[in-house]
């Protein structure tokens, strides 16, 4: 029995507190451990409610500088991507469509001439090559049919309403074009699996041609209200 220092009631071992006076019953020295262990496991969770509140909002200020630091490079590479199309514009005119074709066939040029010279012997490489190489006009009048359409469209809002058909028929195109160096490829290499590609890209093309035709004009119809908007 603990016996209460101050009303002298007798209590059960364990007791904490007097049942009569609510005296502690305790020791000091016990009382004083368990008001420190009290203290500590408070500040203990103080600390740690601190420490998610501090990194919660480190998280947030690197999401946010994150986020601006994104928008500002978007910006930036935007604006120059701009400034060099305003520039070449400026600078060509109406000339800088049938300029970059012109690239385009240079390039593709080079890379067929590299392949036929080359050191190592690839004979599908080299077919394949000398195959690209009968449609490369036709593959010059598809990409300068593209990129005129994407100048005059820029030029002209008229002539923008019929530039998603302009695109959709040099896509067909480039299809076509395709289809005609599988089939070249198919008597060149006799791989009957080529023929069988190009057979169906034929058949799908007017499929092709209706969604892609769809598409652009989709994607034509969202971004003019937006332009109007941008316009001073």
């Amino acid at each position: 029995m603990a016996n209460c220092p101050k009303c002298g009631k007798n209590n059960v071992d364990d007791a904490a507190y007097c049942s009569t006076c609510g005296t502690s019953l305790k020791s000091d020295v016990a009382s004083q451990i368990e008001h420190h262990a009290k203290m500590f496991a408070e500040n203990m969770e103080q600390m740690g409610k601190d420490l998610g509140d501090a990194m919660s909002q480190t998280a947030k200020r690197i999401q946010g500088n994150s986020r601006d630091i994104g928008k500002r490079m978007e910006h930036r590479v935007d604006h120059a991507s701009k400034y060099v199309e305003n520039w070449y514009d400026r600078t060509f005119g109406v000339f800088g469509p049938l300029l970059a074709s012109f690239l385009f066939l240079i390039i593709v040029r080079l890379a067929i001439e590299f392949t036929q010279i080359s050191v190592v012997d690839v004979l599908d490489l080299r077919a394949i090559a000398s195959v690209i190489l009968l449609y490369l006009l036709p593959l010059f009048g598809a990409t300068l049919l593209s990129n005129y359409t994407t100048y005059f469209a820029k030029k002209s809002y008229k002539f923008r309403i019929f530039s998603p058909l302009f695109h959709s028929i040099a896509f067909i195109i480039i299809l076509w074009i395709i289809a005609q160096i599988l089939y070249n490829l198919q008597d060149r290499l006799q791989i009957e699996d080529l023929g069988t590609a190009a057979i169906n890209i034929e058949n799908i093309l007017p499929t092709v041609f209706i969604f892609v035709l769809l598409i652009r004009y989709v994607v034509l119809a969202l971004n003019m209200p937006r332009e109007q908007i941008q316009k001073p």
